[in-house]
């Protein structure tokens, strides 16, 4: 009883210092192994990210129903990616390819398809593979691709069955793997619990640090780091294969960089991410967006761009990207230029 009321009496004291947990409604987005790919998202279905509703379309993306060609006189764009583009977190509508559709066919000068093809977890091989075996299909005259550092990973050598056959969950690891997920988001509604759990994992990446720890600090200090090159090298070779299908299907590429958090809280001179990957784009010809000055622009505190206990932009955020991206398309003429192609 003592130990159960100094909880209560920590967890209602936190309230003043300590960010809200996230709402988690069951069953989170679900999943499909695939031979190539490695998963998938489960087509029709209607989960959760989060506390916001996943619907999933007969092509197992996070967008409403829609014919392989485009009508007449509609100009679609594909948008491919991991986590950021599908939209961890937020409602469909939040996502930067949905609230870029909303912004074109504002413009009143032609319509406007804007697909959201993001798969949480997608590495750029992933997004390279499904643009050559799926995306392609669907007649875009862009294709869009959301960038994070976390796709700074080489292909691994054999693609493994990750998700569970029966519940189309990821497997869980660790010590994660003795409970439900339902309880693990019980859990993860105490603020206590949250940060007990964020220092805990701050002590032991001083202490052994995870390989996620170790690649985020290679990219952020510049520090040499075998993996890292390893997945610079897979980063370029899945970009120059995006080059050759758009060249094939006649439609253009480009890329959004999202920077990391950390990235936005403090400055880091030395970082490899996102100058390597600006370099490989020019060198390959393919024109990009930086979001790193925007995000430094508006930045107001971490909640203010990005979800608590989380590090996933929010519908902030995504309205930055997406206005991005409006500007770059017109500024560019890309309308005209791809419409003549």
């Amino acid at each position: 009883m003592s130990l159960g009321v100094l909880f209560l009496i920590l967890e209602v004291s936190l309230i003043l210092f300590v960010p809200e947990p996230i709402n988690w409604l069951d069953p989170q987005e679900l999943y499909a192994n695939h031979f190539s790919l490695g998963y998938t998202l489960v087509p029709n279905q209607r989960a959760f990210t989060h506390s916001s509703t996943v619907v999933t379309n007969s092509y197992g993306l996070r967008d409403r129903e829609f014919t392989l060609k485009p009508e007449i006189g509609r100009f679609r764009i594909l948008c491919l990616g991991d986590s950021l583009t599908f939209g961890n977190g937020v409602d469909s509508n939040s996502t930067y390819p949905k609230q870029l559709e909303v912004l074109l066919n504002s413009s009143g000068q032609q319509g406007y398809e804007v697909i959201n093809a993001g798969v949480p977890g997608y590495d750029t091989w992933q997004v390279a593979a499904y643009l050559n075996q799926y995306g392609f299909q669907f007649s875009p005259k862009l294709v869009i691709i959301g960038f994070y550092a976390n796709d700074i990973v080489p292909k691994p050598k054999a693609i493994h069955q990750t998700i569970d056959e029966v519940s189309g969950f990821m497997r869980k690891k660790g010590a994660e793997g003795l409970f439900s997920y339902e309880t693990i988001h019980i859990l993860k509604r105490s603020r206590l619990l949250l940060l007990l759990r964020d220092r805990y994992q701050k002590l032991m990446n001083g202490i052994s640090p995870t390989p996620e720890y170790i690649h985020q600090t290679a990219l952020l200090t510049g520090r040499v780091d075998r993996f890292v090159e390893d997945g610079w090298k897979e980063v370029e070779a899945s970009l120059i294969e995006m080059t050759k299908l758009a060249r094939q299907h006649n439609f253009a590429l480009l890329i959004v960089i999202f920077p990391m958090p950390e990235q936005v809280i403090r400055m880091y001179p030395h970082a490899r991410y996102p100058a390597k990957l600006k370099e490989i784009a020019e060198s390959n010809h393919i024109p990009y967006i930086d979001l790193m000055p925007l995000f430094l622009e508006r930045f107001n505190g971490f909640g203010s761009l990005f979800i608590d206990w989380d590090g996933h932009p929010n519908a902030q955020a995504y309205k930055i990207a997406a206005e991005a991206i409006y500007h770059i398309f017109f500024e560019n003429n890309m309308v005209s230029c791809l419409n003549h192609n």
